[in-house]
């Protein structure tokens, strides 16, 4: 596998990624806008205009790879850690269906089922008694109009992981010890802001948060009465230190507090944790008085997602804006 060249695709609300590597190493990334209402909380509702935009970004990045990876969003993809009774695979592959109950109301024979071994429990007498899973659904239409967008734009999809996953191959990778500790991703996404955490390196939970940066072009065109596109363009060029506008900073205290309160109900709930770093990456990441307020609030280190990427040539920018397109290609 590890001679293969893959094309890893993140699809966000706003920007769609693409990561390419080969021998296993990042060779080419790139990030392009989204056209309003193509995306929506993750899910793809312009399915033959989007194998389109990957079609076009593909070719204006010079992307040579034709063996695709995609980002399935938490959004739409059912990702559990769980435990089952020692089982032979035929056995698990029938019972892991009824580990989702509690999440897939639908028929459960619409949906596709994977699972990644985190480790064995044994007795007293060496006997395994228990598998610690972590266990993923997702639905079967999704993923066949994931193969025909993929198929538009000339590539083959032969891959798919959720975005936790993602994240998680990239840390691993970039940073061995991570494989063993605990840790938190903080994404400053548009639409949201998500903290994944994750325990002794395998993924435990996400805390999502409804208020994104896009709140922020909201916040300055209200102030100033203008289009929230055009806010946009004055967040970007901080155009008259409007970053540092009152109305701003309330919402940068806002999204700050909503992250301590992630965090501190994690570390109340598991007692025994040794978490004490956060890696940030997004859109947001940019927005420096947003970082530091959340960096003045939490009780964590807060750390750019781009320190993972020494001796990783030119990985830092993909790190920092699209770090689980370059994690889906080492999904192996």
């Amino acid at each position: 596998m590890a001679k293969h060249s893959y094309v890893g695709v993140e699809i966000g609300n706003r920007r769609i990624k693409l990561a390419e590597t080969k021998n296993q190493k990042l060779v080419r990334f790139a990030s392009e806008d989204i056209p309003d209402d193509m995306v929506r909380s993750g899910e793809i509702l312009q399915w033959e205009a989007m194998g389109d935009l990957l079609k076009d970004a593909v070719k204006k990045n010079g992307f040579s790879g034709k063996k695709g990876a995609v980002v399935v969003p938490d959004s739409i993809a059912y990702t559990r850690r769980t435990h089952m009774p020692a089982m032979s695979a035929a056995q698990l592959e029938y019972n892991l269906s009824y580990e989702f109950h509690d999440f897939i109301t639908d028929d459960k024979d619409k949906y596709i089922y994977d699972y990644s071994m985190v480790g064995l429990i044994k007795d007293e007498n060496d006997q395994v008694t228990e598998m610690d899973l972590l266990a993923v659904a997702v639905s079967k239409d999704i993923m066949d109009k994931y193969l025909r967008m993929f198929k538009r734009a000339g590539l083959k999809l032969v891959m798919a992981a959720p975005e936790s996953r993602a994240i998680g191959n990239v840390c691993h990778r970039l940073n061995p010890e991570m494989s063993q500790g605990d840790f938190a991703i903080l994404d400053l996404g548009s639409d949201a802001t998500r903290v994944d955490i994750f325990s002794h390196g395998i993924y435990e939970v996400t805390r999502t948060i409804d208020t994104g940066c896009k709140s922020l072009a909201g916040v300055v065109a209200d102030g100033m009465g203008i289009d929230p596109h055009i806010a946009e363009m004055h967040i970007r060029e901080n155009r008259e230190d409007i970053l540092s506008n009152e109305a701003c900073q309330d919402l940068y205290g806002r999204i700050a507090i909503d992250v301590m309160r992630a965090i501190n109900y994690y570390t109340f709930e598991n007692r025994d944790n040794n978490l004490e770093t956060m890696y940030y990456c997004g859109g947001g990441s940019y927005i420096q008085p947003l970082v530091e307020e959340i960096r003045g609030t939490i009780q964590l280190e807060l750390v750019p997602m781009s320190e993972l990427a020494a001796g990783e040539t030119g990985s830092a920018e993909a790190l920092m804006n699209g770090p689980a397109a370059v994690g889906i290609c080492w999904n192996d």
